[in-house]
């Protein structure tokens, strides 16, 4: 059963090929508490992708670009097109009916693509300052710690629809099982970033945590509660503000 979880949470939320997997709700009851390893494979990936960079002196714009485009590629942009949704939705400042329709909608509006191609610039611009060195080790273990808290929002908001994939993991999910396994992937996740680098991960974490009570608080508010589209534009949205803190630190000149 933990390996079908395992491959089911892949297959889901990744293009990492995994065995056939029935979607039943016995396969999906832990499937939640391998989301954190697809962000642990993305932040392995940004690590041997600088390693290589630096050791056969890359140009700056060739180990900065794959930063935005592994994330993407293992993806395969599922949480890209929650950001693009969730985007189309909230500036549309319609009710929270209306905006739920949104997130079906197939269709890209102007504001998504606008609001992306900015968060993709604030991503790559301060993503080129960073060098193969201990912030960077805190900041590619960021990657499964955003996970672990949209798991969280997953498992314990309020779902805005009773459909849907993310209900069907979430009313699935062994919810006490599903909570203390998370809490032990975030506190490994969060001693991790802080042995590599206790200023910035501390900051990592203070970062994410103040962003995931503005999520809660925006998806109630705006939608009623969350769906999968929200929890995309969560994990894009995290990915880039660690990104943004992490490369304010080095703007500093801040080493800890």
């Amino acid at each position: 059963m933990i390996l079908k979880s395992l491959a089911l949470a892949f297959s889901m939320y990744s293009k990492i090929p995994m065995p056939r997997v029935e979607w039943n709700e016995k396969n999906m009851r832990y499937a939640l508490c391998f989301f954190p390893f697809v962000g642990a494979v993305n932040g392995a990936l940004l690590f041997c992708w600088v390693f290589f960079c630096e050791r056969h002196s890359a140009t700056l714009l060739l180990q900065t670009l794959p930063l935005l485009a592994i994330p993407l590629l293992v993806t395969g942009g599922i949480h890209a097109d929650g950001f693009l949704d969730t985007s189309d939705a909230l500036s549309s400042y319609k009710s929270k009916e209306e905006k739920l329709l949104i997130l079906k909608d197939p269709h890209i509006g102007s504001f998504a693509v606008i609001k992306f191609v900015l968060l993709c610039l604030a991503y790559l611009s301060f993503a080129s300052l960073f060098t193969l060195d201990y912030y960077f080790c805190s900041w590619c273990l960021s990657f499964a710690f955003c996970r672990v808290l949209s798991a969280f929002a997953a498992v314990n908001f309020k779902c805005a629809k009773t459909n849907g994939t993310l209900y069907a993991f979430s009313s699935s999910s062994a919810k006490k099982i599903v909570n203390v396994i998370l809490s032990i992937e975030s506190v490994l996740c969060v001693i991790a970033m802080v042995y590599f680098s206790p200023l910035c991960g501390i900051s990592i974490v203070l970062s994410l945590l103040l962003f995931f009570i503005y999520f809660r608080f925006m998806a109630v508010k705006k939608f009623g509660g969350v769906t999968g589209d929200l929890c995309g534009w969560f994990v894009c949205s995290a990915e880039t503000l660690c990104t943004i803190c992490v490369g304010l630190l080095i703007c500093l000149g801040l080493k800890c």
